[in-house]
């Protein structure tokens, strides 16, 4: 019988394989693929790939050895730390803290990211999804000898605690299941409020020269000023959940979000982006912790209304 430290352990020893490489040459990016995943992988880079070469979603080997060729040209991977691993079933959602140098630039990022992952039978990574400020790592690319970070918390996020009694997925989806209704008319968001503790923090990694909701926001006044500053011109038209992760205290909800934003004119222009929010839930069914991980660089193109956005939507 698989087990969920079976899982874990695959994970976490394919994840580091796949990104623990020292400039390596050709062939050993060939290698790598063919020992870390399956005979037909998926694969996804967050964000559209007219952006970045190495953006987008990918399947095969024969893609994954061109992605991961071209990864390693560009990047040198100086830190790769786990952070925590949830395991859900045969899936997991793995933490982990990166800090690579972009070689032609010369700068650093140091960042956070999400990777969704599921194994094979023959422990073998089969799918693999990634989640971070993508925004940021494009500073990192077009800017010399910089040092960028993403959207940190404030305080540490809560421990991972595999002996937490409830589940916490179920409570946050009762949270969605609350904006649904404020969004319905049959809520308040002084009633979302309460579902917050006192000392919640909300971490959402987007470029913030940019995205005004983008940011750290610390406590229940900060909480009341993100959720303010996130429904000024933006409105909500769906989320399309996916997956969802959980384990101990925490709940990974990957989901395709959608959103209009108000233009001055009064029309809207739309947008659309992968998301993992990360939560942490406490003993009293209350949020802890709040993280979003999603395609930064296409909230940033949708608010600058870049010509690769208009683009891609058909606007003229």
């Amino acid at each position: 019988m698989i087990s969920k430290e079976w899982v874990r352990s695959t994970v976490e020893k394919r994840i580091n394989a796949i990104y623990g490489l020292k400039n390596p040459s050709p062939d050993e990016v060939d290698r790598m693929v063919d020992r870390q995943f399956s005979r037909c992988p998926a694969f996804q880079f967050p964000g559209y790939k007219p952006v970045h070469p190495l953006f987008g979603c990918r399947q095969g080997r024969a893609q994954l050895k061109d992605h991961y060729k071209m990864f390693y040209q560009c990047v040198e991977m100086l830190e790769f730390n786990k952070q925590f691993i949830v395991v859900d079933g045969f899936s997991a959602s793995a933490h982990y803290q990166a800090k690579i140098k972009l070689k032609e630039s010369a700068s650093v990022y140091d960042f956070e990211l999400i990777g969704l992952v599921d194994v094979d039978t023959e422990e073998r990574v089969r799918d693999l999804k990634l989640y971070f400020d993508n925004s940021t790592f494009l500073k990192a690319v077009n800017n010399r000898n910089g040092d960028f970070t993403d959207v940190r918390s404030v305080m540490p996020r809560p421990a991972f605690d595999l002996n937490f009694k409830m589940n916490a997925a179920e409570v946050i989806s009762e949270l969605y299941d609350y904006f649904d209704a404020i969004r319905a008319g049959k809520g308040s968001l002084e009633g979302l409020y309460t579902k917050w503790a006192d000392d919640a923090e909300i971490s959402f990694k987007s470029n913030t020269d940019v995205v005004p909701f983008a940011g750290r926001f610390s406590g229940k006044e900060g909480v009341r000023k993100w959720f303010a500053t996130l429904v000024t011109g933006w409105s909500l038209a769906t989320l399309n959940f996916t997956k969802i992760y959980t384990e101990g205290n925490t709940a990974d909800f990957a989901m395709d979000e959608q959103h209009y934003f108000t233009n001055p004119d009064g029309s809207r222009r739309f947008l659309s982006c992968y998301i993992v929010q990360s939560w942490t839930v406490d003993d009293a069914r209350r949020v802890r912790y709040f993280q979003s991980n999603h395609d930064s660089s296409w909230i940033e193109n949708t608010l600058l209304m870049t010509q690769i956005y208009r683009d891609y939507y058909g606007y003229r």
